[in-house]
């Protein structure tokens, strides 16, 4: 049987439990021995981790200055080789210490990652090579995914997603040329690198939002080319359908509550705006949805509610009084709140 990682503060709290069972006679010292065995304790950010981060960002700082600063006095040879012997350098050096310091061998790849960023603006610059500062970062995120994966780390794959949120944007909105199709081979990695570290919730988390921003991307680009009046309201309307699917469709259990939640949050941000464009019948028909939600146990739903009412009450300022709308918004969150008392007390989940 595979162990269940859980945190320093579970384990303790479990030993602490089984410790007590051993004491009053519950449970013997080999059987508490095997249980606890069935665990392993993840590895938290320590003081050391965030200190070796913090110094390989002023590594990798500190070499771009000195680089940046002296670049005017070097010829193309010497600028190149430099950028290319602090690369090997510092990727080296953290390879050989892998074994013996982790977590200095770590940092020491942030940094080449950094100075692997820079070096490909330079390189750029150096040699007049006139390509899209979006296709930079491209080629930024296809050297940071490959270290992410020989280390396994989940930091370098965030950042990996970061650099794509770049490159996406930037090419739909800087650049306008074309869609930026490489992104349609990077997803399926990304979510094949995520199966493979055991679907961690913050790396899940951008993932599926980087997913979500590119299929909104590509109906922002290709709807209007179909010239449908009112393109904006289509787009609107099947990023909709489109939450509504994710916070119903049934994925992984470690995939489930997040992707879950990141659907009722896309629903009830494109709902925002399409109570601009549909008549009254739209809003109160979703209202009653979103208390169907909240009936079934759904928390993000009262959050919707609340930016719906405040939407509302916008529009209202002038001949609603500002007393009343806060009366109504309390005694509605204090009722959901006597709801969930009561459900939790009767045994009812919560969820989302």
């Amino acid at each position: 049987m595979s162990k269940k990682e859980i945190t320093k503060k579970k384990f303790e709290f479990l030993e602490h439990e089984f410790n007590y069972l051993e004491k009053e006679g519950v449970i013997s010292t080999q059987e508490k021995e095997r249980m606890l065995g069935s665990y392993d304790v993840k590895g938290n950010l320590s003081f050391i981790t965030i200190l070796l981060s913090i110094g390989a960002l002023l590594l990798g700082l500190g070499v771009l200055t000195f680089v940046a600063s002296n670049w005017i006095y070097l010829n193309k040879a010497v600028k190149f080789l430099l950028i290319i012997a602090c690369l090997i350098a510092v990727n080296f050096a953290g390879v050989k210490w892998q074994a013996r310091f982790p977590k200095t061998s770590r940092s020491l790849h942030y940094a080449g990652i950094l100075i692997f960023g820079a070096g490909i603006f330079l390189i750029e610059q150096m040699f007049n090579i006139s390509i899209n500062f979006n296709s930079s970062f491209l080629l930024w995120a296809i050297g940071t995914v490959f270290i992410g994966y020989y280390l396994k780390d989940v930091f370098i794959l965030l950042f990996t997603s970061f650099l794509l949120f770049i490159y996406i944007n930037g090419s739909i909105f800087v650049d306008e040329t074309s869609y930026p199709l490489a992104i349609l081979v990077f997803l399926p990695a990304l979510y094949i690198l995520l199966k493979k570290f055991d679907y961690p919730k913050y790396l899940t988390f951008f993932i599926n939002a980087l997913a979500i921003n590119t299929i909104a991307l590509f109906l922002m680009e290709s709807v209007p080319k179909l010239e449908f009046e009112n393109s904006n309201t289509i787009v609107l309307s099947i990023l909709f359908v489109l939450g509504i699917l994710l916070a119903y469709i049934p994925v992984r259990t470690k995939l489930q509550n997040i992707t879950h939640i990141q659907g009722h949050m896309l629903h009830g941000i494109t709902a925002l705006f399409l109570t601009f464009d549909f008549s009254i019948w739209f809003p109160l028909a979703y209202f009653v949805f979103l208390l169907y939600l909240i009936l079934k146990g759904s928390l993000t739903s009262i959050v919707i509610i609340c930016a719906l009412i405040f939407r509302y009450y916008i529009d209202s300022f002038d001949f609603l009084p500002k007393s009343l709308t806060f009366i109504i918004g309390g005694i509605m969150l204090i009722g959901f709140g006597f709801f969930f008392e009561n459900r939790r007390k009767k045994g009812g989940e919560l969820n989302e």
